[in-house]
């Protein structure tokens, strides 16, 4: 939100640099703007990149383990597996990027091994990176980010540091000017901070309530007192160091108090959040919001606007300096604990909100509080108080785990809640079958076997129907991705028929119905895949649920294919597409994508089902599901389809096609498109004949194609809004269509061939 100023010679420089080396390391002190170049840097050199630039910010990151996940993240992969690195290196391979890692100095041997594995594997990808510390590998190059020039006189010209606080000072006051009065004091100013940055952005919002020369007067009162610990460090630490001390010794004590307490959160929060964590007898709830706007003012905290929501973040060094703070208060286990129990009763409620219409909402509120999450989670499995509530929170983030890509590092977590003593019997249950359903979903069938089995014991020793449920459910999954079709079919409905005896409604009720449509479809048995899978999805419609709802329309769509009614299976498949691909669920979107190639082989579309498959194969390097492909549920249609392609075709047709699918899916919403492109041409050009339509469809279908809203529709053939809206419902279902455009296509078409 603020300019760029200077770092005109770095800038070239980097650019030399990078143009020849795999690996350039923009080292340098804490605060002097390595992660603002960074991104200066990055931006410029995006166009020289075919797959562009990623940016991964390490400060949140509370583990060095979790550099790989945080990594897939950030490249575009979801789902991948505890242990990510081969999928990582098959997937950056062939690519042409730019990968930039920012503040690595805490976790720099994790670094080390990745940026090493990476570079031995995909030659055409290089990093950018910033630490306070070299990284040590081979071929590395150093770029030393100095603090911003200051004129050794007043007579020199101006200089970036004194350009710097002038242009900051602008936003602080507007009327700020640089002149012949006050320029020496700007000059002494600049020379005091040595020209660092951040100690500049700091001080300069005291000039809404100093002149310049009360700021030098007390930065040399401050400086004549550096502490003994900043004394032992090198001098420009030193003024970083005696610049936010002077910074903080401004602040009012309560807003000491929040600045220390306020750095637990780790990548932001909100003004609910600080309230809740924070607030006490000292710092009322009343005052937060006031002292909160006194730290922003004092660019303490920076304030950004994220969908929407405002949100407050600390700068690395500024959230340093309040842990130490906070950790020299005492106060520090307890904050941390109330951190922990505002997560955990942030993602109950999202749980409990889970079976809704709001599921792509309260997903992205989870994914913004991720970093907050992670934070809390490492803390509590390593405080022997707080385990339990850490596991109890992994549990009840099952959504985000499973749903929104980061079934992998759920499955790292509840691994650790697992190796937990004495845990209560239904925390340890649920982190069973949960952490059984990841393995599953990841492609590790015994393991989740292993998992559920455990999970089944607990449940047949307590008698608990719901555990019982969520067991059968687990244990489902690997029978049916292992191949076990009728076991998993005898599985799924108990399942189904314990949430009955429980009572239990929710998106796990909806998702065995589900999960036994699908097992159906595969074991040929059409007509309970979409009994059971339309029973999902009126359970789905009932609660508003959409997550679900599209693993049950990839269950009739599975069926309707194999029954040979391609547009309604295209149809269901093309809705599925639509739901998966505003929850980024990767796993769920690549089944679909190969699911259409299958659809355009039965159709006899050979090119395109070729060209289908060449973007499945991508979307498949982008999950850690492509172990689905060993199951013979996809393994088998998959080889039958690609045989058929390629006979049609012959290998060198064949392989063209495939590779320009392949190379049109670089992203998965590009991946998509081009999917969603094939299928509706596939719908419509096998939409059933008029024949499937009653007479009174034929009604409704005339009458909306004509315009007519459902109101209008029940109005004109006197019947409910409701059940028109249902016959409209059934029309678009069996042509394979999905709008009201489609449909008057259709008819107007009929009409002209006189039908």
């Amino acid at each position: 939100m603020t300019t760029f100023v200077g770092r005109g010679n770095e800038m070239r420089e980097a650019g030399r640099l990078l143009a020849g080396a795999r690996l350039l390391t923009l080292i340098g002190a804490g605060g002097v703007g390595k992660t603002r170049l960074a991104q200066r840097v990055a931006a410029r050199a995006e166009k020289g990149f075919a797959d562009g630039v990623v940016f991964v910010e390490l400060d949140a990151v509370p583990d060095p383990g979790l550099l790989p996940q945080v990594a897939a993240a950030e490249l575009g992969l979801r789902d991948v597996s505890t242990a990510p690195m081969p999928q990582l290196l098959a997937f950056l391979s062939a690519k042409n990027m730019l990968i930039v890692l920012d503040n690595c100095e805490h976790m720099a041997q994790a670094c080390r091994d990745f940026v090493n594995e990476v570079l031995d594997t995909a030659p055409g990808v290089r990093f950018l990176t910033t630490s306070r510390h070299v990284l040590g590998i081979p071929g590395e190059q150093l770029l030393p980010v100095r603090p911003l020039a200051v004129p050794e006189r007043v007579e020199d010209t101006v200089d970036d540091a004194v350009t710097l606080f002038t242009d900051r000072a602008m936003y602080a006051l507007p009327n700020f000017r640089l002149s012949d009065d006050n320029w020496d004091t700007v000059l002494g100013i600049c020379s005091r901070l040595d020209g660092i940055p951040l100690a500049i952005e700091l001080v300069v919002p005291w000039l809404r309530v100093l002149s310049t020369n009360d700021v030098l007067s007390r930065l040399d009162d401050t400086f004549t007192l550096i502490t003994a610990e900043a004394a032992a460090r090198p001098s420009r630490q030193q003024t970083l160091i005696a610049a936010v001390d002077w910074s903080y010794a401004l602040c009012a004590p309560d807003e000491q108090a929040l600045w220390a307490r306020a750095a637990v959160f780790s990548g932001g929060f909100t003004v609910e959040a600080v309230v809740a964590v924070c607030a006490d007898e000292r710092i009322p709830a009343t005052a937060v919001l006031r002292l909160l706007g006194g730290l922003v003012d004092k660019s303490v905290l920076v304030r950004d606007e994220v969908d929407g929501v405002t949100r407050l973040r600390m700068l690395y060094t500024i959230r340093q300096y309040g842990l130490q703070l906070l950790a020299e208060s005492g106060e520090e286990r307890g904050i941390r604990g109330r951190h922990l129990d505002y997560q955990l009763m942030l993602a109950q409620r999202n749980e409990k909100e889970w079976l809704g219409p709001n599921q792509v909402e309260l997903a992205a509120d989870t994914r913004r509080e991720h970093n907050n999450l992670r934070s809390a989670l490492e803390f509590a499995l390593t405080d022997p108080e707080r385990r339990v509530t850490g596991a109890r929170l992994a549990n009840a983030l099952q959504y985000y785990w499973l749903d929104c890509g980061f079934i992998g590092e759920g499955r790292r977590w509840l691994d650790r809640v697992l190796e937990v003593e004495n845990l209560p019997t239904d925390v340890r249950q649920n982190a069973l079958w949960i952490n059984a359903y990841c393995a599953i979903a990841l492609g590790e069938v015994p393991a989740g076997k292993v998992l559920s089995e455990q999970a089944v014991r607990i449940a047949r020793e307590t008698g608990d129907a719901l555990m019982m449920a969520n067991a059968m459910l687990a244990y489902g999954g690997a029978a049916f991705v292992g191949g076990e079709l009728d076991y998993g079919l005898s599985l799924y409905q108990v399942s189904v028929d314990h949430y009955a005896a429980a009572e239990v409604t929710d998106c796990q009720t909806i998702l065995a119905y589900a999960a036994l449509g699908m097992c159906a479809a595969f074991a040929g048995r059409f007509d309970r895949a979409v009994t059971a899978a339309e029973q999902a999805i009126e359970l789905a419609d009932q609660h508003g649920e959409r997550w679900t709802r599209s693993y049950a329309h990839y269950a009739v769509a599975l069926a309707t294919w194999q029954l040979g009614r391609l547009a309604e299976a295209a149809g269901h498949a093309m809705t599925s597409i639509r739901i998966k691909d505003q929850f980024n669920d990767v796993l769920g979107l690549s089944m679909l994508v190969e699911l259409i190639a299958w659809i355009a082989a039965s159709a006899g579309a050979m090119p395109q089902a070729a060209e289908v498959l060449g973007v499945a194969s991508s979307m498949w390097r982008h999950t850690g599901g492509a172990a689905f492909l060993a199951s013979d549920n996809w393994a088998v249609p998959h080889k039958r389809c690609e045989r058929a392609a390629r006979k049609a075709l012959g290998d060198e047709r064949f392989d063209a096609i495939h590779a320009k699918g392949a190379a049109s899916a670089a992203k998965v919403d590009d991946a998509v498109v081009h999917t969603l492109k094939f299928a509706t041409v596939l719908a419509a050009a096998h939409a059933e004949a008029p024949s499937v339509l009653t007479s009174r469809e034929d009604e409704v279908a005339e009458l909306a194609a004509a315009g007519a809203s459902n109101k209008e529709i029940a109005s004109r053939l006197v019947i409910s809004t409701r059940t028109a809206e249902k016959h409209l419902a059934n029309i678009l279902r069996k042509l394979g269509f999905s709008s009201r455009a489609q449909l008057a296509a259709w008819v107007a078409d009929r009409r002209a061939q006189g039908q």
